[in-house]
């Protein structure tokens, strides 16, 4: 480790509070997340897999991360260090990756190198720890990684985590290891997952769901080779809460506390609202008693949720907030939700800049994805939000979306043009614009959603359209642009529908930085797909036959196949679903 690597971690020790530091533990392990400290330490999944894991007498847990780009060329292979104890990779006897993201998985094959281990697991020995990974990333689609990792786990680690930590102190050997974790439920070691997908002649259809009703066991799993996604199964087990508190994150001056898990609204793009399903609330008692934690050390509590606004007791939980001395920050709003108390609270928490997200131009658009916002209630948000003291107000909308034509572009911005003019005409009244941004995404299709098999637009399309409306909302004036880039969108893609070829282009995205190696930038991503062994444009920008094998439908996630088809069909004639309502609904199959 080299003394700006050292230093820095020593800094950041310094300012923690909550962090373990055990010593004799017969055991080491490594908990990585795949990108820098500040990102890592932001991440609830994370924080919480790090007290887990802990909580083992026997178990010593130190986190990795990846350097920032100031020190990592001066990191060589095999100097990768751990917070805690300065371990390095083969002081471990297991390393745990957290991945949330796709394109985190660019960083993948990265630590592993500065971790002293090689990539492949076929090429790692008796003495190499075991790679495991988990995380929304590998439970969508682990295909990409799958070579690289020795066991994935597939949905909610909270509960299998001590599981795993019983095989790794009950079996010394690597082999036995394996072929115990292949026998948990929700774990896939590649390496003796038997009819590879490569190897398959007809499509595994997921067709006889979960049967799970809120706080009952999962029911019989359905015939055939699947591994099936983790739902925690204890309804008192509290949701996730910050563990350890640093400055150094994006919500350093937050407790965060998670809310609600899943999403009851079935959007047809959104990965999170089938991946989580059935959605989860946590009660208001026991969200009482974590937010009297949570004040203790921050004045603010981020509260994390797919859909704040739409907890029952959303009202009372800021009202207790509120009396308690605190104040709190959103993740996600719904925009037809907002109310004057709630924006009430919002302002008086100091709450300045929040995102309402329309996710589609158009009316029609919208409709398709299972959203019913009208224009009319974007703007009335807007100038909502602005009444009650937000100065920043954020409109998010995707382009590239299945279907679109011209004219949703153009209803795009003219709803766009809309809200600010209505903002206007408010700031002529009060004295004060609010800021306008509008922030465009392309759609990536994203595996187990109605939408998985659709194409994604392309680059030259995107940038076509992102080129139009920036050159009207500019000519405009008063608007704010911000964009992703099409090539990232493009990348995570690829990574999202992949196979396991797709590990080519994570080996050939590597670029040398001084002693370490990075994933590459823009440039070398681009001539990576470009040397590939196969076309990357079959998983991207082609519309994949619903009828062929899919790298990820070994995957089941207790959603049938039959609903996902019927909300396709929706998505193209525009229809609703009614919201997810567990106690009564069966459609989809997990309860």
């Amino acid at each position: 480790m080299n003394f700006s690597q050292r230093n820095r971690i020593a800094e950041r020790l310094k300012v923690e509070q909550g962090a373990f530091r055990k010593n004799g533990c017969a055991i080491r392990i490594g908990l990585a997340y795949p990108n820098q400290y500040f990102f890592g330490m932001s991440n609830l999944g994370f924080q919480v897999l790090y007290h887990i894991f802990n909580q083992d007498p026997e178990i010593a847990c130190e986190r990795f991360f990846l350097p920032e780009s100031d020190v990592l060329p001066e990191v060589s292979r095999g100097s990768l260090t751990g917070y805690e104890q300065s371990s390095q990779g083969r002081d471990l006897g297991m390393v745990a990756f957290s991945i949330s993201y796709q394109n985190d998985y660019l960083n993948v094959v990265p630590m592993l190198y500065l971790l002293g281990l090689k990539s492949l697991a076929s090429e790692r020995d008796e003495k190499d720890p075991l790679i495991l990974a988990g995380g929304p990333a590998v439970t969508i689609n682990p295909e990409p990684i799958a070579p690289f990792c020795d066991a994935i786990v597939v949905g909610e680690g909270e509960e299998i985590a001590v599981q795993i930590l019983e095989i790794l102190k009950s079996i010394p050997d690597k082999a036995g290891r394996l072929v115990a974790l292949d026998r948990l439920e929700g774990v896939y070691v590649p390496s003796l997952f038997p009819n590879a997908y490569e190897q398959l002649s007809l499509r595994q259809t997921t067709n006889s769901g979960f049967g799970l009703i809120s706080g009952a066991p999962n029911g019989k799993p359905q015939a055939g080779r699947f591994v099936r996604r983790l739902v925690v199964q204890d309804p008192t087990l509290p949701l996730a809460h910050t563990t350890v508190l640093t400055p150094d994150t994006e919500f350093g001056d937050l407790f965060l506390l998670e809310v609600q898990r899943g999403c009851q609204w079935g959007c047809r793009f959104c990965a999170a609202g089938f991946m989580y399903r059935y959605p989860r609330y946590e009660a208001l008692e026991g969200l009482k008693r974590r937010i009297d934690l949570g004040l203790k050390y921050r004045k603010k509590v981020g509260l994390i949720a797919g859909d704040l606004l739409g907890h029952e007791t959303i009202h009372e939980i800021l009202a207790y907030i509120d009396e308690k001395g605190g104040g709190f920050s959103p993740s996600s709003v719904r925009l037809n939700a907002f109310t004057p108390e709630i924006i009430h609270y919002l302002r008086k928490s100091g709450n300045r800049s929040i995102a309402i997200a329309p996710e589609a131009g158009s009316e029609r658009l919208r409709r398709a994805l299972n959203k019913t916002f009208s224009d009319a209630e974007v703007i009335e948000s807007a100038v909502l939000l602005a009444e009650g003291g937000i100065s920043n107000i954020k409109l998010y909308i995707m382009i590239g979306l299945p279907t679109e034509t011209d004219e949703d572009i153009e209803s795009l911005l003219r709803l766009t043009l809309e809200t600010r003019e209505a903002l206007s005409r408010f700031a002529k009244k009060s004295g004060h614009m609010p800021s306008l941004t509008l922030s465009i995404s392309p759609f990536t299709p994203k595996s187990s959603t109605p939408l998985q098999h659709e194409a994604f637009a392309g680059i030259p399309y995107l940038k076509s359209v992102f080129k139009k409306i920036r050159q009207r909302v500019m000519k405009a004036g008063h608007i704010r642009l911000s964009g992703e880039s099409a090539l990232n969108a493009y990348v995570e893609t690829l990574l999202s529908r992949g196979d396991r070829r797709v590990s080519e282009f994570l080996l050939k995205a590597t670029v040398s930085l001084g002693k370490a190696i990075s994933a590459g930038d823009y440039a070398d991503q681009r001539s990576s797909l470009n040397a590939l062994s196969f076309n990357p444009d079959s998983f991207v920008t082609s519309r994949l036959d619903p009828n062929l094998p899919q790298p990820w439908d070994f995957i089941d996630h207790g959603i049938k196949s039959t609903f996902l088809t019927r909300e396709l069909d929706k998505f193209h004639r525009e229809k609703i679903t009614h919201y997810c309502m567990p106690d009564v609904c069966r459609s989809c199959g997990v309860c």
